[in-house]
């Protein structure tokens, strides 16, 4: 595969304002459907840190980096950009990650 088309991992955290954990579930349950439904999307799920419940990460699987790329232009993501503003205590952390190679 070349990397254009190889699946990538992306692990999104975000951590919410004293008082906003239930405004940044919400806000990102609304993008999760859509986001499932994108070309490319094999896997979406939210998590809720243990240790700081006011954290949550997204743990989204794509087909290639094109379509992941798709995904950050939809309609759904600037809304939920534009929705952080006042929720978040700091900017989202995104980590995208590629497979090994089994050579």
């Amino acid at each position: 595969m070349t990397p254009k088309t190889a699946q990538i991992i992306v692990l999104a955290t975000a951590k919410a304002k004293p008082g906003k954990e239930v405004e940044l579930e919400r806000a990102l349950r609304d993008v999760a459907a859509p986001t499932r439904a994108q070309r490319g999307c094999l896997q979406f799920e939210l998590y809720r840190s243990a240790q700081d419940p006011a954290t949550i990460t997204a743990f989204e699987r794509w087909s290639s980096e094109e379509d992941h790329a798709q995904h950050l232009q939809g309609e759904h993501v600037k809304t939920l950009i534009t929705r952080f503003d006042g929720i978040l205590a700091a900017p989202p952390e995104i980590v995208a990650m590629k497979p090994l190679s089994n050579e």
